[in-house]
């Protein structure tokens, strides 16, 4: 067990303690010491650009406004994951911006899969996710992929979504759905709000919506709008206690973000490189992974500490008890 470097009062590292063995259950290990072998996932942004101006991204800061991933860097990516793939849980082909803008996106997938990578996913806001492009994920081995559709009505979903059109990217996703059961059951689809005021108000008819069109082992969710580390200002943040600002965030232990030019981020908030890990140009996936950087931040979380680190401060992206996941009830609508 990871202990704390620091000295703390005895009731928060016991609290503390307890939450880091929670974090290796998640994880499917006996002990949070044995995540630092390897990253169990995979945050791989292949381009960094984006169609959409939603009001709660951080596209609006953006130091590297544009960028799209060379072939060389994604080969030696899956270069260095193919000799992991039994122990990887995931990796996910999206991070800031639209990954459908990368036309070789189905390709990498494949590539992914030929790789023995259990599950290969990705997140898009669906707008250029035309019949062709539909057709050639599904068959590409995709796993997963989410839908981020945050409001029921044109009104709601496009003064959140600016720049996008709500009929456009509604049909995309229904016919995906009917694509996909054409051909079977893969890949999975998750529909996703991300919650705020201009659509708490249409929740219920929007999960009640996807719930009715979308297969048992699919899923729908929402989760509250977040500041990225503090690092945006125009949000509410209904989930925020004292006590979940100590704990550990499951994160250093487990997930690798690489950005499109190869940086390696503290986390996935981190959209600028205020924290740089390390850089894929100049070392390894596992130099990076078992560096001094990550045993730091490690050490610093497993301290109750996390808000010594102000991107830590405030932030629970990763707290499994943020996102409300809805099922079908015996009348066909939702429920928690």
């Amino acid at each position: 067990m990871i202990t704390s470097p620091y000295n703390t009062n005895d009731d928060d590292q016991v609290e503390t303690e307890k939450e880091l063995r929670s974090l290796a259950t998640r994880l499917g290990l006996k002990d949070l010491s044995e995540a630092s072998f390897f990253p169990k996932y995979f945050e791989v942004e292949t381009i960094r650009a984006c169609n959409a101006r939603c009001r709660m991204c951080t596209v609006w800061k953006w130091q590297d406004k544009n960028g799209q991933m060379a072939d060389s860097l994604f080969s030696k990516i899956l270069g260095e994951i193919a000799g992991y793939a039994k122990w990887i849980d995931g990796v996910c082909l999206s991070r800031n911006g639209e990954p459908l803008l990368d036309n070789d996106l189905s390709e990498k997938i494949r590539k992914l899969k030929a790789c023995g990578i259990r599950r290969v996913t990705f997140s898009t806001n669906a707008s250029l996710m035309d019949e062709a492009k539909s057709i050639s994920l599904i068959e590409s081995g995709l796993d997963e992929i989410m839908f981020s559709v945050d409001g029921i009505t044109k009104k709601t979903f496009e003064s959140i979504r600016r720049g996008l059109n709500f009929e456009r990217v509604m049909e995309n996703c229904l016919n995906f759905i009917t694509l996909r059961n054409d051909r079977g059951t893969k890949p999975r689809i998750r529909a996703r709000m991300v919650l705020q005021k201009e659509n708490r108000r249409e929740e219920g008819v929007w999960k009640d919506f996807w719930l009715a069109r979308l297969s048992k082992q699919d899923e729908v969710s929402s989760k509250p709008v977040h500041s990225w580390g503090g690092q945006l200002s125009n949000y509410e943040e209904p989930y925020n206690t004292e006590r979940d600002s100590r704990l550990p965030c499951i994160s250093p232990w487990s997930t690798m973000v690489i950005h499109f030019d190869g940086k390696v981020p503290l986390c996935g908030c981190d959209f600028n490189n205020k924290i740089l890990m390390g850089d894929l140009s100049k070392s390894s996936i596992k130099e990076i992974f078992e560096s001094e950087n990550f045993i730091k931040v490690r050490k610093i979380h497993a301290s109750g500490k996390r808000d010594d680190i102000p991107l830590c401060r405030g932030c629970h992206i990763w707290n499994p008890q943020r996102k409300r996941i809805y099922k079908r009830n015996t009348k066909g609508g939702g429920t928690l």
